[in-house]
């Protein structure tokens, strides 16, 4: 099924999306669209229940998917050392799903956690479907991926003066 047909679907789908949007809408990610842009956004997604100590993506993965964890936590593993851990309404996966790279970490669920994933195919939809909208989505993920690229230059110039 398209996403322009589950939009005009009636019953059992249009709730289920209804109930993806809500639950999205309860996380900081979402603050910035509209209640009709989350519902419109929960078309392109897929969620995923993670079991504690589950695998989510692993280093070297090459899936062109973006996670926004809406409810529990990750840890991030490079190396065998847990370089962080997220947690509802962050977002891991931004350089894979625009530049199609492998991952550069694994992600392990450290509790049970829900993640809703968009794929790139998915998101090359939404931008056809409403351009104003994807836009607007891929303008947060530009933001997010220059957010950590600054925390990562800062933490790289704090280690470099301590030698």
């Amino acid at each position: 099924m398209k996403p322009n047909d589950r939009q005009n679907a009636a019953g059992p789908p249009q709730e289920k999306y209804a109930r993806y949007a809500h639950v999205l809408q309860k996380t900081k990610w979402a603050r910035e669209f509209s209640w009709g842009h989350t519902k419109k956004i929960c078309f392109y997604i897929e969620p995923v229940i993670a079991k504690p100590g589950a695998i989510v993506f692993k280093e070297g993965d090459t899936d062109k998917s973006l996670g926004i964890i809406v409810k529990g936590a990750i840890d991030i593993i490079k190396e065998n050392t847990r370089v962080t851990t997220l947690t509802s309404s962050q977002t891991f996966g931004e350089m894979a799903l625009i530049d199609g790279e492998p991952r550069s970490a694994s992600g392990i669920a450290v509790k049970e956690t829900v993640i809703f994933f968009m794929t790139q195919d998915n998101l090359i939809r939404l931008t056809q479907d409403d351009p104003q909208l994807g836009v607007q989505l891929l303008w947060k993920i530009s933001k997010l991926i220059s957010q950590r690229l600054r925390q990562t230059t800062g933490m790289l110039v704090d280690y470099m003066g301590e030698y």
